[in-house]
């Protein structure tokens, strides 16, 4: 009887985590390979560091502002920095990632 237990609650644990997985992955709306600056931008907002960073100065009311570069066709290079005088020292999060979704690259600078 307990292995029985056991074995259903693995089951409901494993349909649990591949249901949730179905819905992130519709939440998520990136196809790929990733296209476009606007597609780079988005799936580098999904990340967990950058989405802190981002929330980190933006409570201090700061506006980011997103750049995209593409690199030899497949690698894309997203910014994100705060939009104040360009002569000015600011923070700023890069992130590069293959066209596939693999992140490469990921850190801060200023």
């Amino acid at each position: 009887m307990k292995i029985i237990s056991h074995r259903i609650l693995i089951a409901v644990v494993c349909f649990s985590v591949l249901f949730l997985g179905c819905i992130e992955e519709e939440n998520n709306k990136i196809e790929f390979p990733i296209d476009t600056p606007e597609e780079a931008i988005e799936y580098a907002k999904t990340d967990n560091n950058t989405k802190k960073w981002i929330e980190e100065w933006s409570e201090l009311d700061y506006h980011i502002v997103e750049c995209t570069v593409l690199n030899n066709q497949s690698i894309w290079t997203v910014e994100f920095k705060m939009n104040v005088s360009p002569y000015d020292f600011q923070p700023v999060y890069i992130i590069d990632m293959h066209s596939n979704g693999t992140i490469l690259f990921r850190g801060r600078g200023i």
